[in-house]
């Protein structure tokens, strides 16, 4: 867990549990501020640390309009065209859909994940965009560690 959020954390929880709604609103604000968001793990922490349950508090994240759960987006194209769906290019899928449920669990990060069509660098394959960015000779390891790097 971020320190700041810890430490934002930590001091309502000293107000007292269950938290009340100002406490809630105002832990929520100060969280959003520190990470730009307010991650679904994030949510699950705060409502076990402040006492209440973690549906009553994702419901102040979707009543508010200032709250979001999802900071940044991305849309990450594998290729699964016929020369790199040789190279292995369902297990880069796996491996990118992993890494991506874990990005937007912990962080926030929302990302879309699609099975491209040939990118036409057959000979540089597995390839792998994201954000417009080509990257080439990929491996399930790597797909997933430029995930993890977003």
């Amino acid at each position: 867990m971020n320190p700041h959020v810890d430490e934002i954390l930590r001091f309502y929880e000293r107000q007292g549990k269950p938290a009340g709604q100002e406490e809630i609103l105002s832990a929520l604000r100060e969280i959003q501020e520190v990470l730009g968001c307010i991650p679904k793990a994030v949510q699950e922490e705060a409502a076990l640390r402040l006492g209440v349950k973690p549906s009553f508090l994702a419901a102040f994240v979707k009543k508010y309009p200032g709250f979001k759960e999802v900071s940044e987006k991305y849309e990450v194209k594998v290729c699964t065209g016929p020369s790199c769906g040789a190279g292995k290019a369902l297990e880069i899928l796996r491996a990118v859909e992993a890494a991506g449920e874990e990005k937007e669990r912990d962080q926030g990060i929302s990302i879309k994940i699609v099975k491209g069509r040939c990118t036409r660098r057959c000979g540089k394959g597995p390839n792998l965009i994201i954000n417009g960015v080509l990257h080439h000779h990929m491996t399930p390891d790597q797909a997933a560690g430029l995930i993890r790097r977003l």
